[in-house]
């Protein structure tokens, strides 16, 4: 009995001195996409905060690739220590597990939330060759040619794709997916002409607002967003609609409270650098810095919402 207490307090002592003496190494923000995408942004901004934060080097890992699976089962195989984290987003934590058995983890249980950083919608974007001018025009065209319009995605069951999936489905139209390994590849084909819409995150696409190089057709949005005020919303053409992502960061599930905590409350002081969240604005991204309880249930919330849509969509993932 006195052994058995002594090595409870033992392992007690522990974990109070791996908390307290966290970080004492580098630490990994992985993300499940590309460089180049509105999650990799988001993440160099985080990272590039939080090693001044941290006083340790904060270092972005990209793994893309299976709509994020790669980067989620990397993770999940790391120790639950904190120093290896991800910048989830919907599609690994809520959507991908409904659309693809290989997903078989539980994202409630396997992951213990940190933080949400920043929503964002969606915009509906089209080749500039496209013989289209608006929203309009692109549902017209997509009936008059059921399935020969295609539009690409950062992968099968990724936001990218579940966005312009729902899109579909209201306008009653019927295009041919193509997915990628993230949605910086989609948008270099979208911009070469190879496919004719990508359902785009604002950071994707506000440097090409005023090139020509793309048409952005409408935002999923409620409202118009002051980055691009002369892009409609969906919700203008059929009331009510609105679709939007986050990303935020996660950790293993077992990972001591008190370092999630800290972590925590690190990057929530993100919202009083003016400068920063004036970068996350200009990305078209709305800072939100959502709590860890307040996370958790926001991830239990909408993967019931979603877990209803997708369970007959008929999204499967080869």
């Amino acid at each position: 009995m006195y052994r058995a207490l002594a090595c409870a307090a033992l392992a007690a002592l522990s974990t109070s001195c791996m908390a307290e003496t966290w970080p004492s190494k580098a630490i990994s923000i992985v993300v499940p996409f590309g460089a180049g995408g509105n999650t990799d942004a988001i993440a160099r901004l985080t990272a590039n905060y939080l090693t001044k934060a941290l006083n340790t080097s904060v270092i972005v890992d990209n793994r893309p690739g299976a709509a994020g699976l790669i980067a989620a089962k990397y993770v999940l195989g790391a120790p639950a220590d904190g120093y290896t984290l991800l910048m989830g987003t919907a599609s690994q934590l809520i959507t991908a597990p409904f659309v693809n058995a290989n997903f078989n983890y539980d994202a409630v249980k396997d992951f213990a939330p940190v933080v949400n950083i920043g929503a964002n919608a969606f915009v509906l974007t089209a080749r500039p060759s496209l013989p289209v001018k608006n929203l309009a025009d692109f549902i017209a065209l997509a009936q008059r040619e059921p399935g020969k319009l295609t539009y690409g995605s950062g992968g099968t069951g990724s936001v990218t794709h579940i966005s312009a999936y729902v899109f579909t489905q209201k306008a009653r139209i019927e295009l041919t997916h193509i997915p990628y390994k993230g949605g910086a590849a989609a948008l270099t084909d979208l911009l070469g002409g190879q496919i004719d819409m990508y359902s785009a995150s604002p950071s994707e696409v506000i440097p090409q607002a005023n090139s020509g190089k793309l048409k952005l057709l409408a935002i999923s949005s409620p409202t118009r967003l002051k980055e691009l005020p002369k892009v409609p919303t969906i919700a203008e053409t059929f009331p009510g609609y609105e679709v939007s992502t986050w990303n935020g960061l996660v950790a293993r599930a077992g990972t001591q409270p008190e370092i999630l905590d800290r972590i925590a409350a690190e990057v929530v002081k993100m919202k009083d650098d003016p400068a920063l969240v004036k970068s996350l604005e200009e990305a078209g991204v709305v800072p939100v810095f959502t709590p860890r309880s307040a996370f958790a249930e926001q991830i239990r919330n909408e993967t019931v919402t979603w877990g209803k849509v997708l369970k007959n969509s008929g999204i499967r993932a080869d």
